[in-house]
């Protein structure tokens, strides 16, 4: 059966680990949005929230409707803030609204009248991420907007860094940018968090860390960047992929596997065909080019990813029989395989490997 286990303990270890790093300079902010990037908002926003957690960030309201609904009782905020016609929720639920837009800001403005308690706002602003957000002078004019109001209040001024796992010098020079934003937001008589870091910049620079930091790969065990110096917290992955065997054949050299017989076996060869394709999120182009975990050992994917069967060469590897274990995303014995390295075979990044095989596989907690 295919499924992913998710470990609760590692997303824990995950969590106090990054808090130590930050030290008590800065709060942490649980990014939880797509679904915990594939390993279920709500059932790490629990785990989290019971490690300490007391903030974390979705993308919409109903995302912010269901954590509350499921117990979670800190700040939430929404990051792709929110309609004049969800005002009714945003109160009822406690959420936190960005604003990032000119005419999102005249709409929450001007229906200040039906907010019964004050909204809390935090205003977005581009420093060079060319995406959402208001440019940083645009930023004391919205202040004073919404504080003639008398209906929000202004709790956060926030950014995103479009190359922290990269390049450090363009990133620091949008920080200072970003500085630049804050005391125009400060100067309105605001007294905002700051927060502009995701991982990959709350692992490359404490300057970055502002008020609040907002890790979210980092959180599951993933590393932003290859760079070492981005790697010195000891992180644990916190989702494993695995499947079974569902048929051993031997066939001679020369035999066409799967699909168009794109590949042919190059020598005597024992096959393996495990239950996984591209309708469980193991991509097609993973065709030739993947490889999996049998009895500790490397298998390497030969043919296409068929939508619900693959084919492994297991010619080199002792005793493989219908009904064993198969590891696609994580550790079996000595050997792993990690979401960077099928991100690699993908030609993409280890975020849409987690939330590929999150959303498409069963979940399961383990308590490891």
């Amino acid at each position: 059966m295919v499924q992913v286990a998710i470990n609760v303990e590692a997303l824990r270890l995950n969590f106090q680990a990054l808090c130590q790093l930050v030290g008590g300079g800065a709060k942490l902010m649980a990014v939880v949005k797509s679904d915990g990037y594939g390993h279920g908002m709500v059932e790490c926003a629990n785990v989290l929230q019971s490690a300490g957690c007391r903030c974390f960030g979705v993308s919409s309201i109903e995302a912010g409707e269901a954590l509350r609904r499921h117990g979670i009782t800190g700040r939430i905020i929404i990051f792709l803030g929110g309609d004049i016609a969800r005002l009714a929720e945003i109160q009822e639920f406690e959420l936190e609204i960005v604003l990032y837009d000119e005419q999102q800001l005249q709409d929450f403005c001007q229906s200040s009248s039906a907010v019964n308690e004050k909204i809390e706002i935090h205003l977005k602003v581009d420093c060079g991420m060319g995406r959402l957000g208001f440019a940083p002078a645009q930023t004391f004019r919205c202040c004073e907007q919404l504080q003639e109001t008398g209906a929000f209040a202004i709790r956060g001024i926030m950014s995103h860094l479009p190359c922290a796992d990269s390049d450090l010098a363009v990133t620091l020079a949008q920080n200072k940018t970003f500085a630049g934003a804050v005391e125009l937001v400060k100067s309105s008589g605001a007294k905002p968090q700051a927060h502009i870091a995701n991982s990959a910049a709350l692992l490359a620079d404490s300057a970055l860390h502002w008020d609040l930091v907002r890790p979210g790969l980092a959180l599951y065990g993933c590393y932003p960047s290859a760079n070492p110096e981005q790697q010195r917290v000891a992180l644990v992955p916190v989702m494993t992929a695995s499947t079974i065997v569902i048929q051993v054949k031997d066939v001679p050299s020369g035999t066409g596997i799967s699909y168009g017989l794109i590949q042919h076996t190059r020598r005597p060869s024992r096959l393996a065909v495990i239950e996984v394709g591209y309708s469980d999120g193991y991509a097609r182009s993973l065709s030739g080019v993947g490889q999996v975990l049998v009895h500790g050992q490397r298998a390497p994917i030969i043919g296409r990813v068929c939508m619900g069967m693959v084919v492994v060469d297991v010619t080199d590897i002792i005793g493989v029989r219908r009904g064993d274990d198969v590891v696609l995303l994580g550790k079996q014995g000595d050997e792993a395989i990690h979401a960077d390295e099928i991100a690699g075979w993908l030609d993409t990044i280890s975020y849409e490997v987690l939330c590929m095989f999150g959303k498409n596989m069963k979940r399961s907690y383990v308590n490891d």
